[in-house]
């Protein structure tokens, strides 16, 4: 019996060893907490509910954003930028939203509209609109912010609200057809609408260019 018993202690001993040192090692594994994960088709970050997995980590397609409202198209997500193409990019429900522009009637083509005929778009204007108002007779060409003023004719030719004045001429430096706050001694124009007289994109009837940090048509309003 003694002798059994010094055969087999030592291997009972091994084995209750091995078994301690073994429940040492696993008990110090933390159980993880489960999140869910949404597929991410188009690779955009933001995924759909339509497919969703419950996971420690998210597995290869999966990401933890949610909101994708078209996951065919990675430029359209909850982060993207609002932009004129007749989708919703944005995903908020509304379609070209906050892009939207006022286009103005222009009858007689001198690239100014009546500020009185009016209609909502983005992008380009249709044919016989324009981005621009500034025009106070929309049925003569001649008649336009830009004109000069001619006098004797009984018209405000310029727009600036006078008939037949000698208007103040003001210093152009840009070429854009609208003028600084500085007259000009010389040759110059007969408006001083310009904010920015050293960029000849920048101006009161200039479209206003999203994500460019200017105040491109001189409302006082960057983008």
């Amino acid at each position: 019996m003694k002798t059994l018993l010094k055969k087999t202690l030592p291997v009972i001993l091994l084995i209750t060893a091995i078994g301690f040192i073994g429940a040492s090692c696993g008990g110090n594994d933390t159980p993880c907490t489960k999140q869910t994960y949404y597929m991410d088709a188009d690779g955009d970050g933001y995924g759909t509910d339509e497919y969703t997995i419950e996971e420690c980590e998210p597995k290869e397609g999966y990401v933890a954003q949610n909101g994708d409202c078209d996951d065919s198209n990675a430029a359209v997500n909850p982060g993207a930028t609002e932009i004129c193409d007749g989708i919703d990019n944005n995903c908020d429900g509304d379609t070209d939203e906050d892009v939207t522009v006022t286009f103005y009637r222009d009858n007689d083509g001198d690239n100014f509209g009546d500020p009185n005929n009016t209609m909502q778009g983005c992008g380009i204007p249709p044919e016989g609109w324009v981005l621009w108002a500034g025009d106070c007779n929309d049925n003569n060409v001649e008649v336009n912010i830009l004109a000069q003023e001619v006098m004797g004719n009984g018209m405000d030719d310029n727009c600036n609200g006078l008939e037949d004045a000698a208007d103040v001429r003001y210093i152009d430096a840009d070429g854009d057809g609208y003028g600084s706050q500085d007259e000009a001694a010389g040759p110059g124009v007969f408006n001083n609408l310009d904010c920015d007289d050293t960029n000849a994109n920048i101006h009161p009837y200039q479209a206003e260019i999203v994500g460019n940090g200017i105040d491109d048509n001189c409302d006082g309003v960057t983008e």
